[in-house]
């Protein structure tokens, strides 16, 4: 099975650490899938964040950034870009790489196994 991705993250304060997380979200999700995004929702980050997420989008073209006028919060941050995702399977996660871009397969293979007894995250 070769699933779509969308990997939403909300992003604060984090300009530091963006580049590797994408880095490391790409090299992984193009392992798994030919067809994948990665949302980065700047959620009123107070250091250059949106900057980033602007090169990184400029540069690749799996990265798409939303800036939020001011900070939202982490859960409606990640609400926003659960309802842009363009995927069937969305994966949520931080942006401080508490949690290993790496692990994604894992999350992917439990969601194959409950598909295939008819349920379905959606």
């Amino acid at each position: 099975m070769n699933p779509n991705i969308s990997v939403v993250i909300p992003v604060y304060n984090s300009e530091s650490i963006l580049p590797k997380l994408v880095a490391r979200l790409i090299e992984t999700l193009k392992n798994i899938s030919s067809n994948y995004e990665i949302l980065l929702i700047n959620d009123g980050s107070q250091d250059e964040s949106w900057n980033s997420i602007q090169k990184l989008s400029d540069e690749n073209k799996q990265v798409r950034g939303v800036n939020l006028r001011r900070n939202y919060e982490q859960h409606n941050a990640l609400l926003c870009g659960i309802r842009l995702a363009q995927h069937d399977v969305i994966i949520t996660m931080d942006d401080d790489l508490q949690h290993p871009p790496e692990e994604i397969h894992k999350s992917v293979q439990k969601e194959e196994k409950l598909s295939k007894k008819n349920i379905l995250f959606k």
